[in-house]
């Protein structure tokens, strides 16, 4: 019984030295970029030694870099149950998650990560994107700002905190000034972020700020040109009254893309708003009825073009008797 005993302990101990064998060999060829027999030899050791978790961290690793997040999520999960004190598989869990737009899983996954590192501020920003991805902004505020006060005076964190105020706003409008300070302050330490300037034209779009937007939009348009931008300028453009200059950004946005909907309608509103004014320009009328009709052939679920087309189109819509 005895001998049997010592056999048994020479031979666990064996399997646990050829598995540590496994995983070294593995990271050193996920390393060398070599996917296929890092994998081999990572399921191999946890074939050997189930208890490994730097194993199944390596794997989800890979699994990660691959895109496979459910395969990694599996890994970094069982990492965690086998050693709840792993910041790096509590915290990767939650990466996973929020990539799987399974918001309140990442959120505890980055909770966990928080009670074994309270002061991390890459986990607090992360549960704060989360909390505004799941629908929460004034949640993700809490988090985003333990992020700064932890350290975090990143571009990365006050953009995020000035996203996460911008959502927050679209519930409660005194939120609008703190994103749009937040996103100031990320831009002035990377001022070519093409996507921070079309937030921070958003914010003064929604104050009715429409010479502060334009002058945004401009900067965002030379940084990355797009449809999207060029159609929100023409609509500033529009508001302070200036049609030439709003034609022509909405012209400027059926450039980039002939489909674009947005800038089809809008461009329709500155011919018909040029139709109302002045009852002789037929034509700008037709032009108006035309783009419309066009937006809606692209995209038929438009209820406010369709009742705009009928207006202005006696007899359009109805059934022959």
């Amino acid at each position: 019984m005895l001998i049997a005993l010592i056999v048994g302990a020479v031979g666990g101990c064996s399997q646990r030295h050829a598995a540590l064998r496994d995983y070294v060999r593995g990271r050193l060829a996920a390393d060398q970029g070599h996917v296929r027999q890092a994998l081999r030899e990572l399921t191999q050791a946890i074939a050997r030694n189930p208890q490994m978790v730097p194993a199944y961290e390596a794997r989800a690793d890979i699994y990660r870099h691959a895109g496979k997040y459910r395969r990694a999520a599996a890994d970094y999960r069982r990492a965690f149950d086998l050693n709840p004190w792993s910041f790096y598989a509590a915290y990767e869990l939650g990466v996973m998650y929020q990539q799987l737009r399974q918001f309140p899983r990442a959120i505890r996954a980055y909770q966990y990560a928080l009670q074994i590192r309270p002061h991390s501020p890459r986990a607090a920003l992360h549960v704060a994107v989360a909390y505004a991805q799941a629908g929460n902004p004034a949640f993700g505020i809490i988090y985003a700002r333990r992020a700064v006060a932890d350290g975090g005076h990143s571009f990365k964190t006050w953009a995020n905190l000035g996203v996460i105020y911008a959502q927050a706003a679209a519930q409660n409008a005194a939120y609008r000034p703190r994103a749009i300070h937040y996103l100031k302050r990320s831009l002035e330490l990377q001022p070519h972020q093409p996507r921070v300037y079309l937030d921070l034209a958003q914010m003064y779009l929604a104050q009715k700020r429409f010479h502060a937007a334009a002058r945004i939009l401009r900067t965002a348009q030379k940084l990355a040109p797009s449809a999207l931008v060029s159609e929100r300028t023409g609509y500033c453009y529009y508001r302070l009254g200036r049609l030439a200059a709003a034609a022509a950004a909405y012209q400027n946005a059926l450039k980039l893309n002939p489909h674009y909907t947005p800038a089809l309608n809008g461009l329709g509103v500155v011919d018909m708003t040029q139709y109302i004014d002045n009852r002789s320009m037929t034509v700008r009328r037709g032009q108006a009825l035309t783009l419309w009709k066009k937006s809606l052939g692209l995209d038929a679920n438009q209820p406010l073009i369709r009742k705009l087309v009928e207006r202005f189109t006696p007899g359009y819509g109805k059934s022959p008797r």
